[in-house]
């Protein structure tokens, strides 16, 4: 049975709370709080903890309370998800950045939460490995946002999402209780994941304080080329080019900007001698003209679609086979809109730039997801669109499950209540 404490919170109750999370942790209140708003809604209290166990001390009194917050990283996924039924604090996580453990011969690193993935990647490179995950602005995501959102870069193709490439994690459940799950090492046993539960419940179940990575070596050779494509037409010979299991991109996206048009982006990475034989296979199989690629155009590329001034913002994710299908129908249907894909794993990511799109323009996108078998999740967009269209189309069928685990790990409510379904 599913405990909701009912609390009315005005100025003395909300002056208590600060009281009481100052002497457990450092707190900011006022115009401060101002930075941390979501939809309209501003926090009344800010909790900036600089350890795991000042995380789980708040939460303690937030439960007390029956408080309802939100966990902040980098900020850059945050307002993702259903408008908030409540919001009182914000929980601050970047002070959390402390190494806690590498071991470069087992490929194995621990940090805490708040890491940045620049710093962590940092960490990694004198001993020429990496964490291959390439998620959007690196310098100011944190590892555990990153794993929290399930977020990912084009080198997604090759490498996975970050949960493939998480081991261990220490969390703080709403309750303040203190939990591990995982093992360390690469060689894992078999059981029940909770690491993986965790990546991807976007901070709703509880508090990420500590990861443990397998990472891997860097490759000897990594480069990038493009090209350009003169209609979203000819995505489809160029898919059945690039599917021959000898070629192995690195990353493979399909971006479309006004002023640039169609392009795209190839990256190939390995053994040098390897890496040269597939640009030579490259060539032959497109039968188009490739140039190279800076490591500064990658990095826009990858940052484009977070930080472009959008009014709304749609992620469509169908079969890779269908992804060719899905951007022409989405370039015909919305010409005034960008686009940029991950076209071998089938995400699209479709945003305005200055008219916002209407309910039923909206849901002629989403149903055209359906029809090629996926779905579509609205990333961006104000309070009372996300009202009226929803935000999240892959839970149709998941609601259930997600309400008891919801009910099992948050019984009281305070972690970002309603981010999912109403009243979860």
């Amino acid at each position: 049975m599913r405990t909701q404490v009912y609390l009315v919170y005005n100025a003395d109750t909300m002056t208590d709370i600060a009281e009481r999370l100052r002497a457990a942790t450092e707190v900011a209140t006022g115009e401060q709080c101002a930075a941390y708003a979501l939809d309209d809604c501003v926090p009344d209290v800010v909790i900036r903890p600089a350890s795991a166990d000042e995380v789980r001390d708040a939460l303690k009194v937030c439960s007390e309370y029956g408080a309802p917050g939100v966990v902040w990283g980098g900020g850059t996924h945050v307002g993702i998800g259903n408008p908030l039924q409540q919001y009182r604090w914000a929980l601050d996580m970047r002070r959390l950045s402390h190494l806690l453990d590498y071991s470069p011969g087992d490929l194995v690193v621990t940090v805490e939460a708040g890491m940045t993935l620049s710093a962590l990647q940092e960490i990694l490179l004198p001993h020429r490995q990496w964490l291959p995950i390439d998620a959007p602005v690196p310098d100011r995501q944190t590892v555990g946002g990153i794993v929290a959102s399930g977020g990912a870069g084009p080198r997604r193709h090759r490498y996975g999402l970050p949960r493939e490439w998480l081991l261990a994690v220490r969390a703080v459940l709403p309750s303040g209780e203190v939990i591990k799950a995982g093992i360390g090492v690469v060689k894992n046993v078999a059981g029940y994941d909770l690491p993986r539960l965790l990546a991807g419940s976007w901070g709703t179940l509880g508090v990420l304080t500590e990861l443990t990575f397998k990472v891997a070596p860097l490759p000897e050779v990594s480069v990038v080329y493009r090209s350009s494509l003169s209609e979203a037409q000819k995505l489809f010979s160029l898919r059945d080019a690039l599917s021959h299991p000898l070629l192995q991109p690195e990353m493979l996206e399909v971006v479309c900007e006004r002023e640039a048009g169609w392009r795209v982006i190839c990256g190939l990475a390995g053994f040098e001698e390897d890496v040269r034989w597939q640009v030579g296979f490259l060539l032959e199989q497109s039968r188009m003209e490739w140039e190279p690629v800076a490591t500064e155009e990658v990095d826009r590329l990858r940052d484009r679609c977070l930080l472009a001034d959008s009014v709304c913002r749609c992620r469509c994710v169908v079969p890779p086979a269908q992804t060719a299908e899905m951007i022409l129908w989405l370039s015909q249907r919305f010409p005034e809109a960008e686009m940029q894909s991950h076209f071998g794993v089938g995400v699209v990511r479709i945003w305005w730039g200055r008219e916002l799109p209407d309910v039923r323009t909206l849901q002629s996108l989403r149903e055209e997801t359906h029809r090629l078998g996926g779905f579509c999740v609205l990333e961006r967009a104000p309070a009372e669109l996300k009202r009226a269209f929803g935000v999240w189309d892959a839970v149709r069928g998941g609601a259930g499950v997600m309400r008891r685990l919801k009910e099992g790990f948050d019984p009281i409510g305070i972690l970002a209540p309603g981010r999912f379904v109403e009243g979860l």
